[in-house]
Parts: structure tokens; C-alpha cells; sequence
């Protein structure tokens, strides 16, 4: 084994995570994974460790306890392993390591032996070690509770590995962003359900726990806090999980990874998007198509915009709780009103961002070059006014709460109000914070200050202005009051129609500005 070429790939490895780390988007995964850990750490520095073992022998119940403890550590580890080495797991694939002289058994050590010294799992085996040495210390475990610590720890690593991989491959199909991203939001939706159908009935929740305690944290869980058989039987599951990931990691590894093919198409001039086009008339037709076939194309674009109406549902469920029984309509008006503008908000607020060199040649067409920017703008604006009705129907057959003609019409009103408003808004971020986007990234946050300021001050907002009316002047969204979505509907379409114009002056003075940005000069 060259334990010198180990320790410079290891080397390597750590200086890939630290430029990872200053980028913007490996800036957002470290906040997002700081975030989730500090949460769950809150109730370690309580609970944790040694304390966390002290606590479970004076409630009587340390095996549940422990088992919870576990779990979330073993989530935790799986969405940080996923997150900061999303990409860089590739740079130590076996095809790559296959540079270096390396035989077939020392590549696939060197792989999980570089991956298994990341930063975060020396964390996670501390914890797992502190809540084992707990218990063994203060209480009735025994030294197996130790061993199955490290037996859990080994199996947390595997699974992290096999789901990344499933994970990186899954992006590279086409499509396989949105079925993430729906099966995110669908695991989001798990712990809402699950409260509501314990509310509703105590005992629902019993055959998932019986399948839970055959999973590694609740064995260890087990293992830590039994004894004789029961232990044995905890720390055997550990074992089980563990001979299955490995197999299934070896087969992964051994299957190739999949290659992109482009495939040639016959051009055509009367497709879907020419038709669509060709409702803005004949001056402003085409380059609607253009715009439409050109966003079509685009990874984040398929991602986001089919997966609309799934957000907001999901914002709806997650936020009902909260909400409490009287706040359940302003909760579902706040969330419904985000069609107008969550489809396609990322890039109406950065509509050149994505364009690079190629927003030169818009300047080349003999038309207006503010052409370009208007019929942009409408081509976001069609496409989010397509998913209203789309909700309407939605709204109608799975609704939550009691409808009648008047709140659907407040509800639908406050939609399209969303729909004028936020375009001209996302008018002037586009002029005024225009920033250099990835065409084939999937994920990721490559907007600027101002983009995001629309975006997450306005999604915030809307989503929870609703509440506050509600709550600061009652009955502000009684079903008689459906009337005054009217002139909110006209003053946000004249705010649109007044920022197309102006902005397309503006758009004649900084065009030459927001060239040198997007195409990466300024």
C-alpha cells in the first residue's frame, strides 16, 4: 500500500472541499448543512453524549431516546455527505483513480478511505461514540453498545455513499433533477402528515415504527441499551444493513456511468413554441418562441417550472400547523398566490443571466433591442399565467378548507395581482442586478443581491402578508370582502405595463454593461 500517494490524494481531497467551500454555491450547502446540524445540535448540547445517556436511564426510556438521537445523526450525516460532496466524489471515481498506480483492491480502499476521513465524520463518530460511552458508563449498556457505535457509524458511511451516487446519477438523466426535487418535497411533506394522522388517530403511526426498528439506528439504539439476546438481536441488524450496503455499493461502482448522446432534430418553424408565439403578434412572435424554445432547454428551467405547483402545496401543508384553525384560509390565499410568480421568478429577476456570449447576437437583429428584454418579460409572464387555471383546478378538487365563488375569486385575484407585480419587479432586478448563471447547472443559487431580495423578500412576504392582515385587522379576508382584490389586480398591471416602458430606456443605457457581466468581463 504507497501511503505516501494516499496521503496526497487525501491532501487533494481536502483542497477540493476548501475551493468547494468558496464558491457561491458550496457557501449555501455549508450554510444549509450548518444550519440543519445546529438545530439538531440544540438538543444535543442538552441531551447529548454522556448526558444524553444520564437522561435516558432516569426517564426510562433509553432505548427510544437513543434510537431518536441516532436517527437524527445518521439523517444528518446522509444530507451533509450528499451536499458538500456532491461532484467531488467523481474526481475520486474509479475511472479517475485508474491514473495513478493503483491496483483494483488499493483503488477501492483508497476511495472509501479518502471519503471516510471528511471533516464532518470525525463529528458523527464522536457523537455516536459519546451517547455509547453514556450509557455504558452511567447505566445498563455494556461494551457491545460500543461496538455496535462503530458497526453503526460504518453503515451511516455506506449508506451515505450508495445515496450519493444514486443521487449524482439520477441528476445526469434527463429529468432526474425533477424527480429529486419531488421526492425532497415529498419526504418534506412526511413529518406534517405524519402529525396530522397522529392527531387524528395515535395508533397510525405504529406499523412505520415497526419497520423503523428494523433499521441500523434503532439496532444500535438496542445494542446500547439491552442486554443478552435483545442487544445481540439489535447489533445482528447492524450487521444485516451493513453486508447489504456493501453489496450494493460494489455493484454501483462496478456498473458504468451513464453517457449523454445528443441526438440531431429536423428544424422546425411551426412547433408547439411558434404557435405559442404567435399570440403576441407578428412583431413580437418570434422572439417569444425563441425565449420559449431557449428556457425549454434549460436544466433549472425543467426543473422548477413542473414542480410549481408542488411547492406551493408543499408551503401550504407545511405552514398549516403553524397557521393554527383560524388562520387556515389566509394560509392557503398566501401560498396560492405564489403561482403567479414561483414558476419562473429565478428567471424573469436574471432573464440575460443565462444567455453568456449569445446576448450579443440579440443586439444584432435588426429590431428595437429593447424588443428583447419585453418579449422576455412576456414570455415569463405567459408562463406563469399558464399555471393559475392549472392551480384553480387543483385548488378545487383538493381543497382544505370550505370555498366559496367570492374566496376562490379573492384567491385567483391575488394570483394574477402576484403575476403583474412580481414580473415588474423582476423587470428592474434584470436591469439593475444581472448576474452570470450556469445554463446546465441544475441546483445551486447564482443570483445576485437584488435577485434574491425579489425573490426571497417577495415569496416571505406574500406568503405571509395574508397572515398578518389577517391578525392585525380581522376579518380583512372575510369572503365579502372578494371586491377589493379588483383594483389590486388593475394597480399591479399598470406598475407592469408603466416598468415595461420605463425600463426599457434604462435597458438602452446599461445594455452594454449587462454585456460585459453576463458574458463574464465585468
Amino acid at each position: 500500500m504507497d501511503f505516501e500517494l494516499i496521503g496526497n490524494l487525501v491532501r487533494l481531497r481536502y483542497r477540493l472541499l476548501w475551493a468547494r467551500t468558496r464558491t457561491r454555491n458550496g457557501k449555501i450547502a455549508i450554510f444549509f448543512v450548518g444550519y440543519l446540524l445546529l438545530v439538531f445540535l440544540l438538543v444535543l448540547f442538552s441531551l447529548g453524549g454522556i448526558g444524553a445517556g444520564m437522561v435516558a436511564i432516569r426517564s426510562g426510556k433509553g432505548a427510544a431516546l437513543a434510537a431518536g438521537i441516532l436517527g437524527g445523526l445518521y439523517v444528518q450525516a446522509l444530507f451533509a455527505t450528499i451536499l458538500l460532496g456532491f461532484g467531488i466524489n467523481a474526481v475520486f471515481a474509479d475511472s479517475e483513480l485508474r491514473r495513478y498506480p493503483l491496483n483494483a483492491v488499493e483503488r477501492r480502499v483508497v476511495r472509501h478511505f479518502i471519503g471516510i476521513l471528511d471533516p464532518f465524520w470525525f463529528l458523527i463518530l464522536a457523537l455516536d461514540l459519546g451517547l455509547a460511552m453514556g450509557l455504558f458508563l452511567f447505566g445498563p449498556g455494556s461494551l457491545l453498545g460500543v461496538v455496535a457505535a462503530l458497526l453503526l457509524f460504518a453503515s451511516n458511511y455506506l449508506f451515505a455513499r450508495v445515496a450519493g451516487m444514486l443521487v449524482e446519477r439520477l441528476v445526469e438523466k434527463k429529468g432526474g433533477a425533477a424527480v429529486l426535487l419531488a421526492t425532497i418535497c415529498c419526504l418534506g411533506l412526511l413529518p406534517a402528515l405524519g402529525n396530522t394522522a397522529v392527531k387524528k388517530n395515535p395508533h397510525a403511526l405504529d406499523p412505520m415504527l415497526k419497520v423503523l426498528q428494523q433499521t441500523p439506528p434503532f439496532g444500535a439504539a438496542a445494542a446500547m441499551t439491552g442486554s443478552g439476546m435483545p442487544a445481540f438481536q439489535g447489533a445482528l441488524v447492524i450487521v444485516w444493513w451493513l453486508l447489504g450496503l456493501a453489496a450494493v455499493l460494489v455493484i454501483l461502482e462496478r456498473r458504468p456511468r451513464g453517457t449523454r448522446i445528443v441526438q440531431a432534430t429536423a428544424m422546425s418553424w411551426g412547433g408547439i413554441f411558434e404557435r405559442a408565439g404567435a399570440l403576441f403578434g407578428p412583431e413580437h412572435g418570434p422572439l417569444v418562441a425563441q425565449w420559449l424554445r431557449f428556457y425549454s432547454r434549460n436544466n433549472r428551467f425543467r426543473t422548477i417550472y413542473p414542480l410549481a405547483m408542488p411547492l406551493v402545496a408543499f408551503l401550504a401543508v407545511t405552514q398549516a400547523q403553524t397557521a393554527g384553525k383560524n388562520g387556515q384560509f389566509a394560509n392557503l390565499l398566501g401560498s396560492f398566490v405564489l403561482m403567479g410568480f414561483i414558476g419562473t421568478g429565478q428567471f424573469a429577476v436574471n432573464q440575460f443571466g443565462y444567455l453568456g456570449g449569445g446576448f450579443r447576437r440579440y443586439l444584432l437583429l435588426p429590431a428595437d433591442p429593447v424588443a428583447v428584454l419585453r418579449t422576455g418579460s412576456y414570455t415569463f409572464l405567459f408562463l406563469s399565467s399558464i399555471l393559475i387555471p392549472f392551480a384553480t383546478i387543483a385548488l378545487l378538487v383538493f381543497t382544505p378548507v370550505p370555498l366559496d365563488a367570492r374566496r376562490l375569486a379573492m384567491m385567483v385575484g391575488g394570483a394574477v395581482t402576484t403575476l403583474f407585480l412580481m414580473h415588474g419587479l423582476a423587470l428592474w432586478a434584470t436591469l439593475l442586478g444581472p448576474r452570470r448563471g450556469n445554463y446546465y447547472g441544475t441546483f445551486g443559487n447564482d443570483l445576485s443581491l437584488a435577485g434574491n431580495i425579489v425573490i426571497i423578500g417577495g415569496m416571505l412576504t406574500l406568503l405571509f402578508l395574508p397572515r398578518v392582515l389577517q391578525k392585525v385587522w380581522p376579518g380583512t379576508l372575510a369572503a365579502e370582502n372578494w371586491w377589493a382584490v379588483v383594483p389590486l389586480v388593475v394597480l399591479a398591471a399598470v406598475f407592469y405595463f408603466v416598468s415595461l416602458r420605463n425600463a426599457g430606456s434604462s435597458f438602452r443605457k446599461r445594455r452594454e454593461q449587462i454585456l460585459a457581466i453576463v458574458e463574464g468581463r465585468g
